[in-house]
C-alpha cells in the first residue's frame, strides 16, 4: 500500500512540474503577442485597449483575430493582460482557470508578465493554431 501511495505522489509531482507558468521575467511585450498571432497564421482584425482593467492588471489589449478579416464569423478574441508582479499574474490565471467551466469557454496561458486568453466566436482550428504558436514561444 505504501508503494502505491509513493507512486501516486510521484505521478502527481510530475504532472505539477509540467503545468508550470511562463518565466515572468522573460522579455515579452504586446508586440510579442501580435507576433505570436502572426506565427499562428492569423491576422489582427482590430485592437482595443481596455479602459476598465481586471484586478491588479496594469494594461490590457484585446485583439480580434482570424485568418480572414473580411468576414466577422469565427473571429477569436485574444486578450493580453499585463501584470506588475508574478504573483498577480499567476493569481489572475488561476481565477480564470477556476471560472472557465466548461473548458470550452476559453483558454489561458502565461507569457512573460502577461496572461493571454482566447475566447469569442472562435473555431477549433484557430485555437489550435494559437496554442501551437504560444507553445513555440514558450507560453505556459
Amino acid at each position: 500500500m505504501k508503494a502505491a501511495v509513493a507512486i501516486a505522489l510521484v505521478a502527481v509531482a510530475v504532472v505539477l512540474v509540467g503545468c508550470g507558468r511562463s518565466d515572468y521575467g522573460a522579455d515579452v511585450s504586446f508586440d510579442d503577442v501580435t507576433d505570436t498571432i502572426a506565427l499562428a497564421g492569423l491576422d489582427v482584425c482590430s485592437t482595443e485597449t481596455t479602459e476598465t482593467l481586471p484586478p491588479d492588471a496594469v494594461e490590457e489589449k484585446v485583439y480580434a483575430v482570424d485568418d480572414d478579416c473580411s468576414d466577422d464569423d469565427g473571429r477569436a478574441l485574444v486578450v493580453a493582460t499585463a501584470y506588475g508582479s508574478e504573483d498577480d499574474r499567476d493569481a489572475a490565471a488561476r481565477r480564470f482557470e477556476v471560472q472557465s467551466r466548461p473548458p470550452a469557454s476559453g483558454a489561458i496561458w502565461t507569457f512573460g508578465p502577461f496572461t493571454v486568453r482566447v475566447s469569442g466566436d472562435r473555431d477549433p482550428d484557430t485555437v489550435d493554431a494559437l496554442t501551437d504558436a504560444l507553445d513555440q514561444r514558450e507560453a505556459r
